[in-house]
């Protein structure tokens, strides 16, 4: 007959319950104590975070495959050659356009994408920061 020892009592040999990766990034890094550590918005992380993943995603893939971006450039570049050659025409709903991207009120001319861009980086400093660094940095790492 085998006696039990106190230590075996002490020792707790039960598995852990699984904790998946996204549930340990999210407890270990909490974005409520980090925006108070920053002292900025939760949403405005969240913004940086998002920018900063879709442009790395964007620089990685333009490295990683950037002969397939190129011919595409090259194709662009081909249509846009013919149709001012007048051998092909190339138009844009922009009725449609501006329904399915909810600007339905806004009267949008052929320089006012540009304009609208310009005015949006201007307004998001730090989110259009962190788009360019993502991207920077996936080219780098692509």
């Amino acid at each position: 007959m085998v006696n039990p020892s106190p230590i075996a009592d002490a020792l707790d040999f039960t598995q852990p319950e699984p904790v998946g990766i996204i549930e340990t990034i999210k407890h270990s890094v909490q974005p409520e104590t980090v925006a108070h550590t920053f002292g900025v918005d939760k949403n405005l992380l969240i913004d940086v975070g998002v920018y900063g993943a879709i442009g790395f995603i964007a620089g990685f893939l333009l490295k990683k495959y950037s002969e397939y971006f190129i011919s595409l450039i090259l194709l662009v570049v081909g249509i846009i050659v013919l149709q001012q050659f007048d051998y092909i025409a190339v138009v844009f709903n922009n009725v449609k356009i501006n329904e399915a991207l909810g600007l339905q009120g806004i009267p949008m001319t052929g320089d006012a994408y540009g304009n609208l861009l310009g005015e949006w980086v201007r307004s998001h400093v730090v989110s259009a920061s962190s788009l360019a660094g993502g991207f920077l940095i996936g080219l780098k790492v692509g």
